[in-house]
């Protein structure tokens, strides 16, 4: 049976032949759907008449899920509906990914060498941190007078060792991102201070700023490396310093979609205008669900003026069937008020006055029945309610929904990271299932608690301490969970208070554990599990002469069973393999610090969790998740 498209889906997929279009898609409209189909269609189209040898349709989006899942819908598009090969023809990449290619391909157009490195954000947070550091020294009288007098001497010293370098540095980490951006070199803006002659104090922090961004960019210049701000406005810089390479990459694809452009950015902009030569290019998104204008210098407005503009087809997509006709009023209602009646004029071009339709009744979507959904607000008039109270509050709710509504999917969405981890620990104490969309999943977090734990060890083979925590922390976790505790402390007590750990781990001659660590009391069945432990802690021990991610592979196929947890090992192995290769010096105290930082949940992992290769929400089990990583997603209630 054909796919049936809604009116407006259809007059996109079968009427776009090329030019300049717009998309306007409300929340529930079928906006990836109708982009894969389209996609799908023109590379139908450029298979049989390709005017390169090389000519792909280039589908850009927002984030690596999104990648996957447009992957995902146009290669079963293309086998399924039109008969032709899955994964020839197009290509789906994030923008700065698609601009990492662009400078890969020709690196001495923006001075880099073949070879050139993009450093995480580990190492750029490392750098910037330590020239704030360095030029904090000369600077500290100086900012000293942001402190209020009012202020005790004790705390004073306390603010100025170490909450303004904490200040100085998210701020010219702002600074940094935004001037590059601004595609502003730090020569210029050293100069422009220079010819300015601004007086002190009122620039101090503009003069540092610029200091620290130059120092930053001359450290990357070193390292023969660039950071992930620098990527677009080199392939920018690449694009129009060379018209044959841009000739070149305009032929590859010809047609290019994009896919939520309420959070482009006017570099990423200007460097889509260059490869499409304002010929053929799609604009798709919703510009009221624009999430990245808080905090980078993306913003909706892009795509409304590119709407706006004469030669561009407006074609919307007004219809959802996601939510019922009663929460779609009051979105109606929401965004009437603010784009007419806000009291700030400057907030009234906050949202874009677009109405959302609900289906017709012929729809294969219908809106939910109004009977079925409702806004509950949990609320006493007068009183307030502690942090701790609410995440109660939430469980209560939660553990009510899941016994009623077992096949149903739920969510919980929390403003920031830190608070969807107390979620986690309360819903992981009460044995309630859930999952994470947020900067580290658990199962992330625990893996690379096990492997810190085991690094630890082999940093210090000699201590006692560091055994019996490697036993406790990765060996009974793996094998015995909580149970057993009884004997557990039996063995964690025998292992830490044992001296000869050299003796233990090679001994000179055959002996026997049940004597030698005093376990009499214990069933034979308990001394083979140490015995097993051992065994496998020696096969480490020997394989120390290993580099690093060699070492992690290692590991990680003797505690890991599961494909998804071997998956994670290798991309640990990368990582840290990574970090050796900047840092030859380190240790494996250095190495363990690193993964502290993933299993404390300090930065997030990038390489491996479930939001990275595509998510779907799983009945009967609870997804947390921030409001950012919400996007895109449904469930039966949140």
């Amino acid at each position: 049976m054909p796919t049936r498209f809604r009116e407006a889906q259809a007059r996109i997929i079968t009427g776009y032949t090329g030019g300049l279009m717009a998309v306007s898609a409300v929340p529930g409209s079928g906006k990836t759907f109708t982009l894969s189909h389209l996609a799908a269609r023109l590379v139908q189209r450029v298979m049989q008449a390709p005017q390169a040898p090389d000519e792909e349709v280039l589908v850009v989006t927002f984030s690596n899920s999104a990648v996957n899942g447009f992957k995902r819908r146009i290669a079963d598009i293309l086998r399924d509906e039109l008969g032709l090969l899955p994964q020839v023809g197009y290509r789906v990449r994030t923008l700065h990914a698609l601009a990492h290619d662009i400078v890969r391909e020709r690196p001495a157009l923006v001075g880099l060498v073949d070879d050139f490195q993009i450093v995480d954000e580990r190492t750029a947070d490392g750098i910037i941190t330590d020239l704030v550091q360095s030029h904090y020294r000369n600077w500290t009288v100086a900012f000293e007078q942001y402190i209020s007098e009012s202020i005790q001497e004790n705390r004073k010293r306390g603010i100025s060792q170490r909450d303004l370098p904490s200040v100085l540095t998210d701020l010219a980490k702002l600074f940094i991102n935004r001037a590059k951006d601004r595609q502003t070199e730090p020569a210029d803006l050293l100069q422009s201070l220079e010819q300015a002659g601004l007086p002190a104090p009122e620039f101090d922090l503009l003069h540092f700023a610029t200091n620290v961004y130059a120092d930053y960019q001359h450290s990357l210049a070193i390292r023969g490396a660039v950071d992930f701000s620098d990527l677009v406005r080199l392939a920018l810089r690449a694009l129009a310093d060379d018209p044959a390479f841009l000739a070149r990459l305009r032929l590859r694809w010809r047609f290019i979609l994009e896919d939520e452009a309420q959070d482009s950015s006017d570099l990423q902009e200007q460097m889509l205008r260059l490869l499409s030569a304002g010929r053929h290019w799609v604009r798709v998104g919703d510009p009221n669900q624009a999430i990245n204008t808080t905090f980078t210098t993306a913003s909706p407005h892009f795509l409304v003026d590119f709407l706006r503009r004469p030669e561009v087809v407006d074609a919307p997509l007004p219809v959802s069937g996601r939510s019922s006709r009663k929460i779609i009023a009051l979105a109606n209602e929401l965004v009437r008020w603010c784009t007419t009646e806000h009291p700030s004029a400057a907030l009234q071009t906050a949202f874009f006055p677009q109405e959302i339709l609900p289906t017709r009744p012929d729809d294969a979507q219908q809106n939910p029945p109004e009977a079925t959904s409702s806004i509950y607000i949990d609320h006493e008039l007068g009183k307030g309610i502690s942090p701790d109270q609410e995440l109660q509050r939430v469980m209560a709710s939660l553990r009510r929904f899941l016994e009623s509504h077992p096949d149903k999917t739920v969510a919980v969405l929390v403003p920031e990271n830190s608070r969807g981890f107390k979620l986690a620990e309360l819903l992981q104490a009460e044995a309630l299932p859930f999952e994470e969309l947020l900067r580290s999943t658990s199962g992330t977090r625990q893996a690379a608690a096990m492997v810190r734990a085991i690094l630890d060890y082999l940093a210090a083979p000699h201590q006692s301490a560091e055994l019996a925590r490697l036993f406790r922390e990765v060996w009974w976790k793996l094998y015995y969970g909580d149970e057993d505790e009884a004997n557990l402390a039996a063995l964690h007590k025998a292992l830490h208070g044992f001296r000869q750990v050299e003796g233990l781990m090679f001994p000179a001659q055959e002996q026997d554990l049940r004597s030698l660590l005093n376990l009499s009391e214990l069933d034979a069945s308990w001394v083979e599990t140490l015995e097993a432990f051992l065994l496998v802690v020696r096969r480490w021990l020997s394989a120390l002469a290993l580099p690093i991610d060699q070492l992690i592979l290692t590991i990680s196929q003797d505690i890991f069973d599961d494909p998804a947890d071997l998956a994670l090992g290798y991309h640990l192995a990368v990582l840290l393999g990574g970090y050796a290769s900047e840092h030859p010096e380190w240790g494996l105290p250095d190495f363990a610090r690193e993964l502290q930082v993933i299993s404390n949940n300090e930065r997030r992992f990038l390489g491996f969790d479930e939001a990275q290769n595509g998510f779907e929400p799983t009945p009967g089990v609870v997804t947390i998740a921030t409001m950012h990583a919400s996007k895109g997603l449904e469930w039966d209630r949140i």
